[in-house]
């Protein structure tokens, strides 16, 4: 896709594989004092190495969509779309520390590289690093100070998201119900997704009633990809990562609770295989995650579980063909929105 290819561009321009003073001022305004060029890399190595696996980039790509589809040009929206990329990238820094995850993206997580100190300062510098994006774009200040609103509303709710998940899986006894850990979602995966498109809408000229309404679509299309994350986790893994290593976390995924409510009595059996395979880790452990895995499956949770995911896709973009006109940019959501559906719900 050509605008990936451009998002792809733009990031090394935002955060440079080697720094200097001129990037140091745009990120941090002016200095009083030398601070070396090598000093700047190693703070900023950790990301770079995280954000050079790769990854699918379908957040700054909404964004950029969503501004054309406003009627906004590409290039508009292009050179603030690590607005949510970079963070996403902070997240998984600081997500993995919290989980004691040993892989990322296929590779050592950043941490068991650069070490917990380090990559827990670079994983929070990339939750503000982008905003030096909104201070040097030619935006009327109305449109800034929007910008700005967006962003940091949507990185509080991130956090409140990720703050859930944690004490749920920190506590083995309790179990939230469906709209909880829904709400949970919202915030942590929808939270980035709302982002990237109240940014974009606002960039194409959308008022600010519309930026929050057609926010709360995309925001439910984040959620339900994080609920394909989860039962991909549990079937054919995902790609870089432990199959199962949420069973070793302890999460309460939309499956677990589905299962803890289909069939109740099974719970105490299936917290012993989480908190063995806890215990033992994601290869010591793999019996223990495959039962809890069976025993998941045997009540047709995981499938159920899939299936929400899939409706609340088609129920978002069925709102998305609705508020707009045929074009090259509705098209292209459409198609990407589409990949994370089987044939027959398209």
């Amino acid at each position: 896709m050509e605008i990936l290819e451009k998002v792809e561009g733009v990031i090394p321009r935002a955060l440079p594989a080697t720094a200097d003073k001129g990037w140091l001022a745009r990120a941090a305004g002016p200095t009083r004092s030398k601070v070396t060029d090598d000093s700047i890399n190693v703070i900023n190595q950790p990301a770079i190495e995280l954000i050079n696996r790769g990854g699918k980039r379908w957040r700054p790509v909404t964004m950029v969509l969503c501004c054309n589809l406003a009627g906004g040009s590409i290039e508009e929206a292009l050179t603030l779309s690590p607005l949510v990329e970079f963070p996403h990238n902070g997240s998984l820094i600081v997500d993995d520390i919290e989980d004691e995850s040993e892989l990322r993206r296929g590779k050592p997580a950043v941490h068991k590289i650069f070490g917990e100190d380090l990559a827990i300062n670079t994983g929070n510098l990339l939750y503000f690093l982008p905003t030096f994006l909104i201070d040097e774009s030619d935006f009327e200040d109305e449109l800034k100070l929007r910008l700005y609103r967006y962003y940091n509303v949507n990185l509080r709710r991130l956090h409140f998201g990720q703050g859930l998940d944690i004490q749920w899986h920190n506590n083995h006894e309790f179990y939230p119900g469906v709209e909880e850990y829904m709400q949970m979602c919202r915030f942590k995966t929808g939270s980035l997704s709302r982002l990237a498109a109240q940014c974009g809408f606002a960039i194409g000229g959308t008022d600010p009633n519309t930026c929050l309404t057609l926010g709360d679509v995309f925001e439910e299309i984040g959620a339900a990809f994080q609920i394909i994350d989860d039962v991909t986790n549990l079937t054919t893994g995902i790609p870089g990562k432990n199959r199962g290593d949420d069973i070793v976390e302890g999460k309460k995924s939309l499956p677990v609770i589905f299962h803890a409510m289909a069939d109740p009595d099974s719970i105490p059996e299936l917290a012993g295989y989480f908190d063995k395979a806890a215990e033992l880790g994601a290869e010591a452990g793999a019996d223990e995650i495959e039962k809890a895995i069976k025993l998941l499956d045997s009540s047709g949770s995981i499938e159920r579980a899939q299936n929400r995911a899939f409706e609340m896709i088609r129920g978002a973009k069925g709102m998305i063909v609705k508020s707009f006109q045929a074009s090259v940019a509705l098209d292209a959501l459409i198609s990407m929105f589409d990949g994370f559906l089987p044939e027959e719900m398209k």
